[in-house]
């Protein structure tokens, strides 16, 4: 799939097939982040991935209830040391590599940023001074949303300077 197909495709997918991720596909999407940009290529975060159904349902109500988190076939939790200037950047970065990956390989993602950070932390047994930075539900997609609006191309775009002429 061309990468910008993948970009069209992309969706935050929130009901999930009861199908189990294989171990291999988990492994060549990981390997997605693994190859992600990062600055000074300090690679300043790490991954927990939870496959368990029986973790995937403690997460729930750590996550605000987010009931779907559950029934994907993995979670991803992306940790983070504060102390390191780009880590937040970087580790969206390699997120967002598995969001595209993951769309390649048929399956669907969906970024969790709801959710309690000491007790997330605390389950995941994250030592401090690292911290979770966000978590991603990823699985086989059990529905096909439809494209949400976005806006207009001159409501983001600034050229040389904001407010500068389109």
């Amino acid at each position: 799939m061309e990468v910008s197909s993948a970009i069209q495709k992309r969706r935050s997918i929130r009901k999930y097939k009861a199908k189990e991720v294989p171990h291999d596909l988990l492994l060549e999407i990981l390997e997605a982040a693994r190859l992600a940009p990062s600055g000074a290529n300090r690679q300043p975060w790490q991954l927990i991935v939870v496959t368990d159904l029986e973790r995937r349902r403690g997460l729930v109500p750590i996550c605000k209830d987010q009931r779907f988190i559950a029934d994907a076939g993995a979670f991803i939790a992306v940790i983070d040391d504060p102390a390191q200037k780009w880590a937040r950047v970087d580790a969206a970065i390699a997120m967002e590599h598995i969001a595209l990956t993951a769309v390649d390989k048929g399956l669907g993602t969906c970024f969790i940023g709801a959710f309690d950070g000491e007790k997330l932390a605390a389950y995941l047994g994250v030592p401090k001074p690292y911290v979770v930075t966000v978590g991603m539900a990823l699985g086989y997609p059990d529905e096909t949303p439809e494209a949400r609006s976005r806006k207009p191309m001159a409501e983001l775009v600034h050229w040389e300077r904001f407010g500068g002429g389109d």
